[in-house]
């Protein structure tokens, strides 16, 4: 069957993430020895639904040890009203598997016409629940309803042995008052869950049934916004396929401040499409974001999920987020305080506080409160305290807001990435293992001289001109040793050289990194300086080599300092290229062999699981290569291989409509591919067969990989967490060399 749908769900190619907490419940779900049961928390619009929702579909559609139900609460209801919806949901679904007919799920079914499908069917074991359902309404018993509701689960699965797992969706609705006589829903739910009898994921926004002592034994999966770099992956498929202009050092900024939620990223880039804007300048975004915000779609959600009974929780909320819409400090507030400060009885507050819990806005324990929202909803209520406590005009908070976004947007925008230039530092300095690398690499003066002539100069290069590198054994952050200190990152890292390990060939590379969009100046360098000599007086070793490194280089003045001071300099493309050598023994002799440097460049697509989507690698891989200079041969060989690796991803991911992920990195020589499938992993029945790890891929189509290695000059493939990644690499051989690819 072409349609797979079931329930709403996003389009495929708009889903990103959450791969891994899919492939871990329908792992539980289908695993013959019975697994944990899941409470999957995670704050509003973060993708609960689409998760349990996919996991249904795959559970309909590609397992047969379990019948998969989902439910979602719909609010407060009378507990007969929620008695037959819950009712006919589970026999509609349960039929509906049993049959393989999707469209008893899709279709809205009235409880009468599934009574009559039932008889028609001769399903007479379902058919039974809905009879005890009718008598016992008639008899007015509202107990028997909800109980005869939620024990057919149990019952169905002791009488057919097939399991059935339940899915939960937004059950924090259950514990609202529904104002209506009878039983207790979350009460009778309850002791339906913790019966054992079968296995269940249960999804809130709000940690109250949790908490509430409700339910019994369950490992607790939080869903926090999607990570920085799906995220930004994200929001550029999006503007890609709707024409929007974007910069991705914007993206990351929005990806942040959204905080990876995907609801609030995909409202704005309808916003901008709907506009007629981009997203490629802060001041932009910041627009955008507070239109959207303040009066858009983003504000409408929250108007209508913000269930808020007065002015007295506003107050609170903004009390919890602090003054002047400031981010909440991760400290709970004293109930006695607010008590006090917002004049309330201590019944008053306390109703108040557990509303904010229940809508998943507040934590409320032992008397104290703080904030659980996040930032874009501390931002919308700050919107509305101002102009609907205070008084204060949209137009004038509005321009205060911007103002104070933008500047907090260039601070954000100038750490966008700390942490990145330092982990890939990190990470270079734990590769150092005795090799020699080009001077010419920890000289940024000389390397941005050789780069902007576009070659070298006659006897510049000599055999000489290398740098030997020491072992390190271990790397750690300064700051265990340092108190109130302020300046770039610095990383100690303790080894030793000539590859003897005694007291004379002892060493620490002490290295400095500066990851933000401005040069190292004079300032940096003399804060390093300082703090080098400080941190000495840590080391018996009197051998301590210094390295600076800077994401956008280094002023005139500051490398004259760091040149006197013999300390090492490299940029971030310098930084690039070591560790590519260090990754690749051959790729430092090749870059000697070359007549110029030339930094790399990095580029990223994302192909959705859709018919020929491999053509679109085709075409950025044509573009990226003739700039590169490769011949139509050699280019016709890189197009062939990647796409066997594209369809080699897309099968054997073994989740459904998984995506593809691409970099290609050019550099000077080569250009390098990396193929990510977002998937559990390759199959690999050619380690069964006694392969090894490198043309481990699978039996079905075990010559493609064949294929690609003669067709590129390097194929590897390599594990990674939650998936595997084929790495391509075509080396760019000029007129007149030998050796390699003909370009």
């Amino acid at each position: 069957m072409k349609d797979r749908t079931l329930f709403a769900i996003c389009p495929d190619a708009e889903f990103f993430g959450r791969t891994r907490e899919i492939g871990d419940v329908l792992a539980r779900a289908s695993a013959e020895r019975r697994a944990p049961n899941v409470f999957l928390a995670g704050k509003r619009w973060t993708g609960k639904t689409e998760v349990l929702r996919r996991i249904h579909r795959e559970l309909f559609w590609s397992h047969s040890r379990v019948v998969p139900v989902y439910y979602q609460f719909k609010g407060p209801l009378d507990p007969e009203a929620f008695a037959e919806d819950y009712l006919k949901e589970f026999i509609k679904q349960y039929l509906a598997f049993r049959k393989r007919e999707p469209d008893l799920v899709r279709n809205e079914t009235s409880l009468e016409r599934l009574e009559r499908i039932l008889f028609d069917e001769d399903a007479f074991g379902l058919l039974d629940f809905t009879l005890i359902h009718r008598e016992a309404k008639r008899s007015n018993d509202k107990t028997a309803v909800l109980r005869n509701a939620l024990g057919a689960i149990e019952l169905m699965t002791r009488r057919t042995g097939t399991p059935v797992y339940l899915m939960l969706d937004d059950i924090g609705e259950s514990l609202r008052p529904s104002g209506h006589p009878g039983p207790s829903i979350e009460r009778e739910l309850a002791e339906s869950l913790n019966s054992g009898s079968f296995p269940f994921i249960a999804a809130s926004s709000t940690r109250a049934f949790l908490e509430g002592g409700l339910l019994g034994s369950v490992e607790r999966m939080s869903l926090d916004g999607l990570d920085a770099d799906t995220s930004v992956a994200m929001m550029a498929e999006l503007c890609r396929s709707r024409n929007i202009a974007f910069d991705t050092e914007i993206l990351s900024l929005a990806a942040m401040k959204l905080g990876g939620n995907p609801m609030y990223m995909k409202s704005m880039v309808w916003a901008a499409l709907k506009g007629g804007r981009d997203l490629k300048d802060l001041k932009s975004f910041v627009e955008l974001y507070s239109d959207e915000v303040f009066e858009g779609n983003i504000a409408f959600a929250l108007k209508s999920s913000l269930k808020l009974k007065g002015p007295s929780e506003l107050r609170m909320l903004y009390a919890l987020i602090g003054a002047g819409g400031a981010r909440a400090d991760d400290r709970a507030v004293s109930g006695e305080d607010l008590r006090e400060r917002f004049r309330l009885s201590e019944d008053e507050f306390s109703k108040a506080a557990s509303s904010l819990a229940a809508e998943g806005l507040a934590e409320f324990a032992l008397g104290s409160v703080k904030w659980a929202g996040d930032s874009t909803t501390a931002d919308f209520v700050s919107y509305m305290f101002e102009t609907r406590i205070k008084g204060r005009g949209a137009d004038e908070f509005r321009t205060s807001f911007t103002r104070e976004a933008l500047k907090e947007g260039f601070i954000a925008r100038g750490a966008r990435v700390r942490g990145r230039l330092k982990e890939d530092a990190g990470a270079a300095l734990r590769s150092f293992n005795g090799q020699k690398l080009m001077k010419i690499l920890f000289r940024n003066q000389a390397f941005s001289l050789t780069s902007r002539n576009g070659g070298w100069k006659p006897g510049e290069r000599k055999d000489s001109e290398d740098l030997a590198l020491p072992e390190i054994i271990g790397s750690f952050d300064s700051s265990r040793w340092e108190k109130g200190e302020t300046g770039p990152a610095i990383i100690i890292a303790h080894g030793f050289a000539n590859g003897r390990y005694d007291a004379g060939n002892e060493v620490v590379w002490m290295t400095a990194v500066k990851d933000s969009p401005s040069p190292v100046n004079i300032g940096d360098v003399e804060n390093f300086l300082r703090r080098g000599q400080i941190l000495k007086e840590n080391f018996r070793t009197t051998r301590i080599v210094r390295w600076f490194v800077g994401r956008d280089g280094f002023t005139a003045e500051a490398q004259k300092r760091l040149e006197g001071e013999g300390v090492h300099t490299s940029d971030s493309v310098q930084l690039n290229l070591i560790r590519e050598s260090l990754e690749d023994a051959s790729a430092s002799e090749r870059l000697k062999r070359d007549d110029k440097i030339l930094p790399m460049k990095e580029f990223e697509v994302v192909l959705p699981s859709s018919t020929k989507a491999e053509l679109v690698a085709v075409k950025a891989v044509e573009e990226i290569g003739t700039e590169m200079g490769f011949g139509d041969n050699a280019i016709g060989q890189i197009k062939a291989a990647l796409v066997e690796a594209c369809i080699n991803a897309f099968e054997h991911s073994k989740v459904k409509a998984g995506k593809v992920f691409l970099r290609f990195v050019a550099g000077g020589d080569r250009l390098t591919i990396h193929v990510q499938n977002g998937g559990v992993d390759f199959d690999s029945p050619a380690a069964a067969s006694g392969a090894s790890a490198e043309t481990d891929l699978p039996r079905k189509r075990g010559w493609g990989f064949e294929l690609m290695k003669g067709l590129m000059d390097e194929v590897r493939l390599e594990r990674i967490n939650g998936g595997a990644r084929i790495v391509l690499v075509k080396y760019l051989i000029k007129k007149g060399e030998t050796g390699g690819s003909e370009a």
